[in-house]
């Protein structure tokens, strides 16, 4: 059974990708700023209070893993769209820096993480709403920690890969989902479940091994 070290367990795709992970048979060990905030129990979740900030506490986590997954917010949603100027705090850069490091001393080849489309040569594939967005809020930030996230990744001798999802939403329909690279998707959505399902198949999927899709869905 392979181990999952998972960031962002408590957000809203993280849960979604803990939960459809156990259902996949993958043991998981979530590495959380506040344990209280997991209720759900399973013999093969792990819950370890600790920040993916901190390298020391990434490493602990990290001891008996197999592949990472992130699903990371670089800022609260409130803050992200606001205009009000504040400090990055770098929380994506800083956690998948602290991975990388914490995957090579224990050789950990496999990493995935949730990104964004707009992200890197993604940009122009945006909507036009969405680029001006990012140049006059703090989504500026938020795309900024992602762009370098990324680019740590890829400069990385890892088997990582990067999910885009496009706009995201709590649809339970199910959909088909849509794997592209180089077009504007449309419909441009993606439910969170369909993206935490993407991230958890993936696992061992080689054709996604230093890849970074646009995740949509169909109409």
């Amino acid at each position: 059974m392979k181990r999952i070290l998972l960031f962002g367990a408590t957000g809203r795709t993280g849960g979604l990708v803990m939960s459809y992970a156990l259902e996949k048979g993958y043991a998981i060990t979530a590495l959380v700023r506040n344990k209280d905030k997991i209720t759900l129990k399973h013999p093969d979740l792990k819950i370890v209070q600790g920040s993916p900030t901190n390298a020391q506490d990434v490493k602990n986590a990290m001891t008996g893993c197999d592949v990472v997954i992130s699903t990371l917010s670089a800022l609260p949603v409130k803050e992200s769209m606001s205009f009000k100027k504040i400090t990055p705090p770098h929380i994506l850069e800083t956690s998948i820096y602290n991975a990388l490091v914490g995957m090579k001393e224990l050789g950990i080849d496999r990493v995935i993480t949730l990104s964004s489309i707009g992200v890197g040569e993604t940009f122009r594939l945006a909507p036009w709403f969405m680029r001006l967005f990012i140049k006059i809020s703090n989504f500026k930030i938020v795309f900024d920690d992602h762009n370098k996230q990324e680019a740590l990744l890829m400069k990385s001798s890892l088997n990582w890969t990067i999910a885009r999802p496009v706009s995201l939403n709590n649809d339970t329909d199910e959909k088909n989902l849509v794997v592209s690279y180089e077009v504007r998707p449309s419909p441009f959505k993606i439910s969170r479940m369909l993206l935490a399902k993407f991230m958890v198949d993936s696992i061992d999927d080689e054709t996604l091994f230093k890849k970074a899709p646009i995740l949509s869905e169909n109409s």
